[in-house]
């Protein structure tokens, strides 16, 4: 019997990549920067503004008219780091503030006095920077539930994704679902989209007792729909009926049904829980080279979570998100 010896039998390459990632680095989002009017750029406070990325970041979202950037943190670090990167300040805001917790505090009480519109996080964990947001006391809650929502910009241009919770609501039940579906039609809206189409994710489109997701995804999907009639909300949906016109096709969704509003064309899904959010959003960056702009919407003022693991342009494009969210 002869021995095989094609190289499917071959000892795997444990230290390839994996050949799913996307390579290429993404390229700055002009067509979401269009939409920000910079006659009147929000001011930003960069909570612990310290270290190089954070300072490109201010530096360039004031170059492109993103941005005010207001500097808070220890303010001889800041200068040093400014300097580094060859930016004089001139004109600059520097609030100094000792360490990560009176930093957040600071910034707080920016917002509080209206001498901030939005805040960005620097050099400071996520917990201490979340923390300090969500105290009653600290001003920035309002009656509206805090939740996450990322835009995912195509790496040729095209028209973007909005996904939430991946960030902020581990677990969110069927009123912040609602509210998910609300706060990405309006934000879509803000966007350029005309009547978005928001689809309520399950891993079925029909009713199943034995998957709650999609007995949920009905029952926001119904919610929303009474709540904004600008908008076109479908539910329950799988990740392929709602991005794919050619599986709308093939499973045969009526057109005119409320799923067949949204299937194939949905311009934002709301995800069951943190961790498909998580996923899926990644999945997207990772291999298929979207850009990830994200922020924390539901407060007094759009919040950033940016990360240095985040490429400039996301970070940027989460600035211009922001801005958008802002705006009168």
């Amino acid at each position: 019997m002869q021995k095989a010896t094609d190289h499917a039998s071959a000892e795997p390459d444990k230290t390839s990549r994996s050949p799913f990632l996307f390579d290429r680095t993404p390229s700055y989002p002009e067509g979401l920067f269009s939409l920000v009017d910079t006659s009147k750029p929000m001011h930003v406070a960069f909570v612990r503004a310290t270290g190089r990325e954070v300072m490109e970041t201010a530096r360039d979202a004031m170059d492109l008219g993103l941005a005010v950037p207001v500097l808070i943190g220890e303010a001889q670090t800041i200068k040093a780091d400014a300097a580094a990167i060859g930016w004089s300040l001139e004109g600059i805001r520097i609030v100094d503030a000792e360490g990560e917790r009176e930093a957040i505090e600071t910034a707080t009480s920016l917002v509080a006095g209206n001498e901030a519109s939005g805040l960005i996080k620097g050099q400071i964990h996520s917990d201490v920077f979340m923390g300090g947001i969500v105290k009653r006391d600290a001003g920035i809650r309002t009656d509206r539930r805090m939740l996450h929502i990322f835009a995912m910009l195509p790496p040729d241009g095209g028209r973007a994704l909005l996904i939430s919770d991946a960030a902020v609501n581990v677990s969110p039940n069927v009123e912040t679902r609602v509210e998910a579906a609300l706060q990405m039609a309006e934000l879509a809206r803000r966007m350029g989209v005309a009547r978005p189409k928001v689809a309520v994710l399950s891993a079925t489109e029909s009713l199943l007792p034995a998957v709650p997701s999609s007995i949920e995804a009905d029952e926001i999907a119904t919610l929303a729909r009474a709540a904004d009639t600008e908008a076109d909300f479908a539910g329950p949906l799988s990740l392929d009926l709602a991005i794919s016109p050619e599986s709308v096709a093939v499973k045969g969704v009526p057109a005119d049904s409320h799923l067949g509003k949204v299937a194939g064309y949905a311009d934002a899904l709301v995800v069951p829980d943190i961790v498909s959010g998580n996923v899926l959003f990644k999945s997207l960056a990772y291999c298929a080279g979207g850009l990830a702009a994200g922020l924390v919407v539901g407060g007094k003022v759009p919040i950033l979570l940016t990360s240095r693991s985040d490429p400039p342009a996301a970070r940027l494009a989460s600035l211009a998100l922001a801005a958008l969210a802002g705006q009168e």
